[in-house]
């Protein structure tokens, strides 16, 4: 791996979601946009991730990934390179990949005849262990306007018909807690909780497709007692963080600590917390609380397993915590290890 990576990241997404029907073979500079696997090679990713969260009122966070494995000393020095780069001047990375969303949101939206807005750019790069190590390069923007609302349901993927997934990329898809999987074609080749997945190792997607529709089925948009108990539930948890956040805690332990591999018992929590695994919770209480249920140090593999998020949404929330200073993180042997921070 070299620092070419960055200079066809933006390439290979621009080339990934244009949403004009068809994938086009070709762009009017001669850029060839139908062979994203050829695109790949040359970036020398091992795997590629498609995140697409969609939001209640139409929109949708979108999170591109690229992992290439970290196995010997020439690319990790790569990676390592990559990060001070990125770390240094996030815009000069973020000015291409911008330009051509914006392209290719306009083109989706003459393509749907719906009106469609990109921004909320963002470039990080991570670090992950899962058994291999790998480098993480992730751009992230908010689309608006990419699903189309129709009463209770939300219907996405008319923007990215027949995007083009090479053997090493997959395709995420998730909704929000109120709403329910109503229809997704094709048959996803995986589904967790609240999120269907597509590998291209084993589906290629036709004209019509991606599609996925889900309903609230009248609990969610439009319906203000359901509204009123989210935002109290909320309310109750922020106020609970809050207010244990500033009485203190015991002091974190040395890093090398053993990290709890289960919750302490349940009669040593107090009685007023809320459950983290509340669905009415927001993504950042439901870590924060969690890690307040595990004394505050846990892997990050377990909010996977306790709240049964996908590998990406865990690192997403995580990331945007870690930048807010409300957790840490460290690692321990091939683990990540999250803690919330010392209070001065």
């Amino acid at each position: 791996m070299n620092f070419r990576i960055v200079c066809l990241v933006v390439l290979v997404v621009g080339a990934t979601v244009v949403g004009t029907g068809p994938i086009a073979t070709g762009t009017d500079d001669g850029v060839e946009t139908g062979s994203l696997s050829a695109q790949l090679d040359e970036v020398d990713a091992d795997d590629v991730r498609l995140d697409v969260a969609l939001q209640s009122d139409g929109s949708a966070e979108w999170t591109v990934e690229f992992w290439v494995q970290l196995d010997d000393e020439e690319s990790t020095a790569a990676f390592e390179s990559l990060e001070a780069e990125i770390e240094e001047d996030p815009d000069a990375f973020l000015e291409e990949f911008a330009t051509r969303m914006d392209g290719t949101v306009q083109a989706a939206s003459d393509a749907t005849d719906r009106e469609m807005a990109a921004d909320e750019f963002q470039v990080s790069t991570q670090r992950q262990s899962f058994g291999p190590e790998y480098g993480v390069v992730r751009y992230s923007f908010h689309w608006d306007g990419f699903a189309d609302v129709e009463g209770d349901e939300l219907r996405a993927g008319d923007a990215i018909e027949g995007l083009y997934l090479d053997d090493g990329t997959q395709l995420l898809v998730s909704w929000p807690d109120e709403y329910e999987l109503t229809s997704a074609a094709p048959e996803p080749d995986d589904q967790r909780d609240r999120t269907v997945i597509w590998h291209g190792s084993e589906t290629d997607f036709v004209t019509g497709e991606p599609r996925v529709v889900v309903s609230s089925g009248g609990v969610g948009i439009g319906t203000t007692a359901g509204v009123l108990v989210a935002i109290a539930s909320i309310g109750l948890g922020t106020a609970w963080w809050y207010r244990s956040r500033s009485s203190g805690r015991a002091d974190s332990s040395d890093e090398s600590a053993e990290v709890p591999s289960s919750p302490p018992e349940e009669d040593e929590r107090r009685d007023e917390r809320p459950n983290p695994r509340d669905d009415l919770l927001s993504n950042e209480e439901q870590v924060l609380l969690l890690l307040e249920e595990y004394d505050g140090r846990m892997k990050q593999q377990t909010v996977v397993e306790e709240l049964e998020w996908t590998d990406a949404k865990t690192s997403k929330v995580v990331s945007g915590l870690r930048e807010e200073d409300k957790l840490e993180s460290f690692r321990l042997g091939r683990e990540n290890v999250l803690s919330l921070p010392d209070d001065e």
